[in-house]
């Protein structure tokens, strides 16, 4: 017998304690992550308990009539506790969809987590057919799974040009310097748009998330010319941002950055992001190619969908 609940503030520690011993939650999906934008989004999570104990947990927003992966995080749906079967999850995510179906909800929308960040694996398409989801969107993306070596001639020479110039990586205790001299300016001068995150909310959550935001910088001759900011999560490290100036550009600075996370960041993954240019929706070359040369593979983010249709 399940019981459905809507998450509240007093449930902070037992969420995160769910998350913590999940089989597909990553530290995203913590409420010392997603509280940190809570203003902007009206939260509708689920606890789902049975027998009195917390089995999994759906983190999602209210958008008008529909519930939806929670906006504020890259992926979601169910987080289920660790060491439980497809047969009560399957009945978790039925139960789950008949209780926001009563609660007025016309449309249930979820983005689950890839499977390569499970610490247990589940199939995710499994799940999502049994309990008669539809495949309403894909997003392509890479990711580099570990030990590779770059065998892309270019990213090799490129490697070698900025060592040969004498460029050096380091990790960097704090954000200050890449996001005010390198991300802020590329973000408004190249791309025409700001960050996600702005360098308040990122050492905000760095603070309140230890060892789970790591930043690598390079740097000649103690000038920044590149940066990459990695959200950390178990076997997988994730690029949230990748940036460099003009001279980072010209002595590929980057490709340094890149090939020294391959040898040194110590996880199974390296999951690049997506390929998708938000001006068009359609998978960018350039940056295909650019994450295909670091021998990234691609990977599809799959969003499913449910209608009431009572």
């Amino acid at each position: 017998m399940l019981e459905i609940k809507s998450y509240t503030p007093s449930d902070f520690d037992a969420w995160n304690e769910l998350v913590e011993n999940s089989s597909n939650g990553v530290f995203l999906h913590s409420r010392n992550f997603m509280d940190y934008h809570k203003d902007r989004f009206t939260d509708v999570s689920l606890m789902v308990y049975q027998g009195g104990e917390l089995r999994a947990v759906l983190p999602g927003n209210r958008h008008e009539k529909n519930f939806l992966s929670h906006q504020g995080l890259t992926f979601g749906g169910w987080i289920f506790q660790r060491g439980i079967g497809p047969t009560i999850q399957e009945e978790i995510i039925q139960r789950s969809l008949n209780y926001l179906f009563e609660q007025g909800f016309s449309r249930v929308r979820v983005k689950p987590v890839p499977e390569f960040y499970h610490a247990e694996k589940l199939d995710n398409d499994a799940l999502m057919l049994s309990a008669g989801g539809v495949l309403v969107d894909e997003d392509p993306n890479y990711a580099i799974e570990l030990p590779k070596v770059i065998s892309d001639r270019g990213k090799r020479w490129g490697v070698q040009k900025a060592m040969n110039k004498g460029i050096h990586i380091e990790e960097d205790d704090g954000f200050v310097t890449f996001w005010d001299e390198i991300l802020m300016p590329y973000h408004r001068q190249v791309l025409g748009y700001e960050p996600v995150h702005t360098l308040a909310e990122i050492e905000y959550l760095a603070t309140n998330n230890p060892t789970k935001i790591r930043q690598f910088n390079a740097y000649h001759k103690g000038e920044i010319l590149a940066g990459v900011t990695v959200f950390v999560h178990p076997e997988v490290a994730r690029t949230q941002y990748i940036a460099s100036t003009d001279e980072g550009r010209k002595n590929r600075a980057v490709d340094l950055l890149i090939g020294y996370l391959m040898r040194n960041i110590g996880e199974k993954y390296i999951d690049l992001g997506g390929v998708t240019d938000p001006k068009t929706g359609l998978p960018k070359e350039s940056l295909v190619q650019w994450k295909e040369s670091f021998g990234g593979e691609l990977y599809i983010g799959k969003v499913w969908e449910w209608e009431n249709r009572v």
